[in-house]
């Protein structure tokens, strides 16, 4: 197997998680944290630097090409010199060596991802490259985390073209944070900003229309009658009755000049609904994580805790409208184990030996593995075998991979 812009290579996670042994794993990463906890966790994973050096060549007729080149510069986070248009700048660049990969190597598949917030432009020249279009998965189907991502899968013809390896979407598990929080109060708490009279205005009418689990949605405009009931599926316009975004409740207390500013990393958000998605190149008190009101037991906790009781928060005194169950809750950012479970990283993950800011990027820069199970799944129903051979492999008695 070959992978581009590896990471803390979550695709081999995912192929270990099905059980299928790679014989050999090619990766290509620059980050030198992202290398020492793939090495820690795969001590057989050869490492070779930098992609723009690579004879890919040598690879030809591989199994699996994989990788996703860094979405920084397509992404719609990206609020200064954001790329929009094909065949100029980094991101092009990063993503032709991807191309580059598939022409040299001629995998017999391939598996390329990147953030569905590009240009339709980038999006429409990818197809191009491709020869067919991708399919869109948001991350919130199989975990708490909302991360929308689009995924190319394709197969390789007998005439060396390639074609669409048809994905359908995982089924919706219904995972909220609070199926993944731990109880344990973090490295700090914030404190609570009293709601705008605009906020409370947006809250009582959440409230008062009876939408009973979104009080102050993500994305959405506090002059609007009701919040939206969102879900995973929204573009397909099936009515699942599941939060699959963010749903926010408040802000916390910032020393900015204007603290009327709504910047994402002071942004508060419940724990009923999905998370934000995970940056790995955010910088700010909650950028990479998110901040989230977190259900905690009173006593066992010093430091700003606040009281929710029948639909209203106490905050500095005053009563304030908010949709929440009843109890106490703290605003904390999510630790690494649980932005693990965002990412559906397995509990025998080991990231010790980086730090926790590191441990944040990485995550942040890695891929939901649930997802990657999913469509490495798909592919093998869609071609009756993983690689359309059922001699080399028997997945009922022990599966494996010649790379």
């Amino acid at each position: 197997m070959l992978s581009l812009f590896d990471g803390m290579s979550c695709g081999q996670i995912a192929f270990k998680q099905l059980g299928i042994e790679v014989d050999r794993y090619i990766s290509y990463e620059i980050d030198k944290y992202a290398i020492s906890v793939t090495q820690l966790n795969f001590p057989n994973t050869e490492q070779c630097g930098d992609v723009f050096s690579a004879d890919f060549t040598q690879y030809q007729n591989i199994d699996w090409l994989i990788g996703g080149s860094p979405c920084t510069h397509w992404s719609i986070a990206q609020k200064n010199n954001r790329e929009t248009q094909p065949n100029s700048g980094m991101g092009w660049e990063l993503f032709s060596q991807y191309v580059r990969a598939v022409q040299q190597a001629m995998p017999k598949y391939f598996l390329y991802e990147n953030n569905q917030s590009m240009s339709k432009a980038i999006r429409a020249a990818i197809d191009e490259a491709f020869g067919f279009e991708a399919v869109e998965i948001n991350s919130a189907l199989v975990s708490a985390q909302n991360r929308r991502r689009l995924y190319w899968v394709g197969q390789r013809n007998t005439d060396g073209s390639y074609s669409r390896v048809r994905i359908a979407l995982p089924a919706d598990r219904s995972i909220t944070l609070r199926d993944i929080l731990d109880s344990a109060q973090g490295d700090k708490t914030y404190r609570l900003k009293p709601l705008s009279d605009k906020e409370m205005l947006y809250m009582v009418r959440a409230t008062s229309n009876g939408r009973n689990h979104f009080a102050f949605a993500h994305h959405q405009d506090a002059t609007r009658d009701k919040a939206v009931c969102l879900t995973a599926n929204v573009s397909k316009g099936v009515p699942y009755n599941v939060c699959c975004e963010p749903v926010r409740i408040g802000t916390i207390e910032n020393s900015l000049k204007n603290p009327d500013h709504d910047s994402k990393q002071y942004r508060v958000y419940s724990p009923d609904g999905k998370s934000t998605t995970l940056c790995g190149q955010g910088g700010g008190v909650g950028a990479k994580t998110g901040l989230y009101a977190v259900p905690v037991h009173k006593e066992h906790y010093i430091g700003p805790i606040y009281t929710v009781f029948n639909g209203y928060i106490l905050i500095d005194g005053d009563w304030y409208p908010i949709n929440l169950p009843n109890g106490y809750y703290i605003i904390r950012k999510l630790s690494v184990n649980e932005c693990k479970r965002l990412q559906t990283v397995p509990d025998w993950y080991d990231m010790s030996v980086i730090s926790d800011s590191q441990a944040y990027k990485c995550l942040g820069n890695g891929w939901t593995v649930e997802v990657i199970m999913h469509i490495l799944q798909s592919a093998i129903t869609y071609c009756n075998t993983l690689y359309n051979c059922k001699q080399r492999h028997n997945f009922s008695d022990g599966r494996t991979s010649n790379g």
